[in-house]
């Protein structure tokens, strides 16, 4: 196996150690030859100097886009995989800035998982609300990218086809980068292994979650706003307006010209925000406490969510 490991490194200031921490993590738990394929367009200076004296990644030097959120996340991730597949890499792993290994066999274990059927072995938010493959990890062999050429983001026709509409009635309404590896997956007839929430302690929902055993996603480190599918629909069960808010950001987002998309996120004043979704300021205080915990004792804390057990 040749891994080509793909990683949009977007890093706020103060994620210095979070940085450092995945890619120790990664190198640990590594056991196959290995290059890291990076982005650093919007890093500040300090860590793409860290990122370029890095024996193992690779600076990605990447077409320069205005979009924002997970339209540029998957723009630039189009770019690192196009850039592993010339390496001749046999595998590709998508993996965030806050998410990475925590087993020496996972990526032979996620490489055995994949077959001419099953072409993609990756994470999955929440089985009950948004059942598609994400991009914290997700793992497949070149020859599905070659034959079936997916992307992360879908065209306009896509987004308004018949065969997207039954997409997401099965898998869920969250667009996200991403979301045209699922559709493929699904349009193609094949099938794909998903990687479940397995944590045994927790401190939240989804912030701190140890995926299949293999994968940690500390989860929205490089997000202002800390929502989730679940509390989407929590909002939705409670009022029915506040989904209905979220869905048309999420419309916005994507079919807007892109001047208009990037102020989208700015529509609406965050007091206004914390007053409709006021899960969102405590997803806030439970990123800062699980953030701390994870950095201050990596090994105690992910022993933590793996066994429920403190060490």
């Amino acid at each position: 196996m040749k891994l080509g490991i793909i990683v949009v490194y977007a890093v706020k200031e103060e994620n210095d150690k979070l940085l450092e921490l995945h890619l120790s993590q990664i190198e640990k738990h590594t056991q196959v030859p290995y290059t890291i394929y990076g982005c650093v367009n919007r890093l500040l200076p300090k860590f793409r100097r860290r990122l370029i004296q890095h024996a193992k990644v690779k600076i990605c030097e990447c077409e320069y886009t205005e979009l924002r959120d997970f339209a540029e996340h998957g723009f630039y991730l189009e770019q690192l995989v196009k850039c592993a597949i010339q390496d001749d890499v046999t595998h590709l792993a998508i993996l965030h800035v806050d998410s990475f290994p925590i087993r020496p066999d996972w990526a032979g274990e996620l490489a055995g998982k994949l077959s001419d059927r099953c072409v993609l072995a990756a994470t999955m938010r929440d089985e009950e609300y948004d059942r598609k493959p994400f991009t914290a990890c997700m793992f497949f062999h070149r020859d599905f990218y070659l034959k079936y050429h997916p992307t992360f983001q879908l065209s306009r026709g896509e987004l308004s086809s018949q065969p997207y509409e039954k997409y997401l009635s099965e898998f869920g309404p969250i667009y996200e980068s991403g979301i045209g590896y699922g559709f493929t997956i699904h349009r193609e007839g094949l099938t794909w292994h998903p990687l479940v929430r397995s944590n045994r302690g927790e401190d939240h929902h989804i912030i701190g979650s140890i995926y299949g055993d293999l994968i940690f996603h500390l989860g929205s480190a490089n997000r202002e706003i800390k929502c989730f599918p679940r509390d989407d629909v929590q909002s939705f069960e409670i009022g029915g307006v506040r989904k209905k808010i979220v869905a048309l950001r999420k419309s916005i987002s994507v079919l807007l010209p892109d001047i208009l998309r990037r102020q989208v996120d700015n529509i609406l004043p965050r007091i206004i925000v914390d007053f409709l979704f006021p899960q969102y300021r405590s997803n806030e205080e439970a990123f800062r406490i699980v953030r701390e915990r994870l950095l201050n004792d990596p090994d105690s804390y992910l022993n933590f969510l793996r066994t429920g057990k403190s060490q």
